[in-house]
């Protein structure tokens, strides 16, 4: 997951994984779970329908941070200022994470020839 392996793999791993990052924060472990599952669907759903490829899975993070932010009108009132926070520090790791991950990636115009691939199908 996003370079490392320590990565949860289950959903009480999960809940271990985000106590040790956000231990004060356990009333949005759910929903960060649940904005990292929807951007995951959404890109299945770009993939699988419009045949239009992700180019690197921090797409899927930038994803999850747009969900958070447009989410937080949803919290409690005393959460609604730690979730945007925690969306725009998520944003902003995430984009020095890509700076450093080296060369851009391909086009998305590189998957055209798949096209043929999607038909056989």
């Amino acid at each position: 997951m996003l370079g490392t392996n320590c990565g949860p793999n289950s959903i009480w791993k999960f809940y271990a994984w985000t106590h040790a990052f956000l231990p004060d924060f356990s009333e949005i472990y759910i929903v960060g779970l649940t904005t990292i599952c929807c951007a995951v669907w959404l890109a299945r759903n770009h993939a699988t329908f419009e045949k239009k490829w992700i180019n690197a899975t921090f797409e899927i993070v930038f994803t999850a941070c747009a969900f958070l932010k447009y989410w937080a009108g949803l919290q409690k009132p005393g959460m609604i200022e730690v979730t945007k926070k925690g969306a725009e520090m998520l944003k902003e790791n995430a984009s020095q994470m890509l700076l450093l991950c080296g060369p851009p990636m391909p086009e998305a115009n590189d998957h055209t020839n798949e096209g043929e691939e999607w038909e056989k199908w």
